[in-house]
């Protein structure tokens, strides 16, 4: 079986935000009590440049089971029910004076990914965490990862007008749980990585990364061109979910670590029908209620 990849995300800052419940699903037939929802830390961090801290709200998700097949209350269950009962937000405490600081470490960088029913596939990566620790501030906030994937490809990255940014966009394929492959997309945090990315990384080797999560807000201003006098200028808020390179190994991982090609190209595969299938009962969905859908599909080397 196609090994897990080392994935590992830390996170420690201020709880900005708590939306945690009890949950239950069926299994078996059987009702299963669980307890899940999001949280989000606010990380003041560089992104990977000379650029100045930019303030972030990261989103971790977090579910669990209440009991082990044993029997047993699960760890998780019993950390995540005492921190939505104990925890104190910077919602709930009005700001940082009286929020909790909170430590995660061992969370996984994934991807959330569904169609909707008007065909558009939202794509996004996604922290998932089984724990979190609430502690006394030490040191600085910060949201950064470690992972190994293999490049599928690597790109010049252009703006909505077409023009270069000076970032190289990565995608990289990075096995999960029970052999599930996510296909999870990279940016260069500053252009002496971009550099390096371009002359030593090639598609279809194994490298491991190490960066730091870009879940922030920016303005975009638009203009809009008048008949006469003043130009109308337009803003709106656009929210960035994106995880940035800043560092990495130059040389491929030897043959006993790397995946291999075959087992990425059957996972991709997997996910492509996966996302097939969802998009199908979208498109379901909307006939029902009398919604015209058109698709596109497009393949490369890897089937995704």
């Amino acid at each position: 079986m196609l090994r897990e990849a080392k994935n590992v995300v830390e996170i420690s800052g201020y709880l900005s935000e708590m939306d945690i419940e009890p949950k239950n699903y069926t299994k078996n037939g059987a009702t299963v009590e669980a307890i899940g929802g999001t949280i989000k830390v606010r990380v003041v961090q560089s992104l990977g440049g000379n650029d100045k801290p930019t303030v972030l709200e990261v989103p971790v998700h977090m579910f669990s089971g209440k009991y082990t097949k044993s029997g047993a209350i699960n760890p998780s269950y019993k950390n995540i029910k005492e921190l939505s009962e104990n925890a104190v937000s910077i919602a709930a405490a009005g700001g940082e004076n009286g929020a909790d600081w909170v430590c995660i470490k061992g969370a996984r960088l994934g991807m959330n990914e569904y169609y909707t029913q008007d065909g558009r596939l939202v794509s996004f990566p996604r922290i998932q965490a089984s724990f979190v620790t609430r502690t006394h501030k030490n040191g600085d906030s910060q949201a950064v990862f470690r992972i190994e994937m293999m490049v599928v490809s690597k790109t010049e990255e252009v703006d909505r007008e077409g023009n270069e940014t000076g970032r190289i966009k990565v995608i990289g394929a990075v096995p999960m749980y029970g052999g599930k492959v996510d296909a999870i997309s990279f940016y260069t945090g500053s252009p002496r990585v971009a550099e390096a990315i371009s002359q030593y990384w090639d598609n279809g080797k194994t490298y491991t990364a190490v960066g730091r999560l870009n879940f922030s807000a920016k303005t975009e201003k638009t203009q809009v061109p008048s008949d006469f006098g003043e130009v109308m200028v337009t803003e709106r808020t656009v929210n960035v979910s994106e995880a940035l390179i800043t560092g990495g190994s130059q040389t491929p991982l030897d043959e006993v670590n790397e995946f291999q090609v075959a087992d990425i190209q059957a996972g991709l595969a997997e996910r492509k029908a996966r996302l097939e299938a969802d998009r199908a009962k979208q498109a379901a969905k909307a006939t029902e209620t009398k919604v015209d859908l058109s698709f596109g599909t497009g393949t490369n080397d890897f089937g995704f």
